[in-house]
């Protein structure tokens, strides 16, 4: 829908915010505490991003999601990939013209795309990401 009508309805994402408040990848249950701050963090970054106009509050609380699923290493790792292939799209968008560096492209998409990622496959993720010592203790 993002990729259409440049948003994310309220319809899809708080039904996703109820959904990881009780199911997350690994098991099912009340999320940790550090799950709920990573997404706290993520939803005010991303609302940071949206006040200044870079994405849309739709955006913002998909990242939520993430996070609320997620927890820190995998959210953190997820929103990361997120990141990467919204960049690399748009590089690709600028190098064949069919896009300039003022046109605005829907990140919900990459966000979809590093989620089901983390929920599916999170040991590999994991075990690929440079950043994982950060949070392997």
């Amino acid at each position: 829908m993002d990729l259409r009508e440049r948003r994310i309805p309220n319809l899809v994402t708080y039904p996703l915010l109820a959904l990881a408040l009780v199911a997350r990848p690994g098991g099912l249950g009340l999320v940790p505490i550090e799950h709920v701050l990573t997404a706290l963090v993520a939803f005010a970054l991303f609302a940071g991003f949206s006040a200044r106009g870079w994405m849309g509050m739709g955006d913002a609380k998909l990242a939520a999601v993430i996070g609320l699923a997620s927890g820190p290493g995998l959210g953190l790792l997820a929103l990361w990939l997120a990141f990467l292939l919204g960049g690399l799209y748009g590089i690709a968008l600028l190098v064949t013209g069919r896009a300039t560096r003022r046109d605005a492209v829907p990140f919900g998409p990459f966000l979809a795309v590093a989620g089901v990622l983390a929920a599916l496959a999170p040991e590999t993720l994991l075990e690929r990401s440079p950043f994982w010592r950060l949070f392997s203790g």
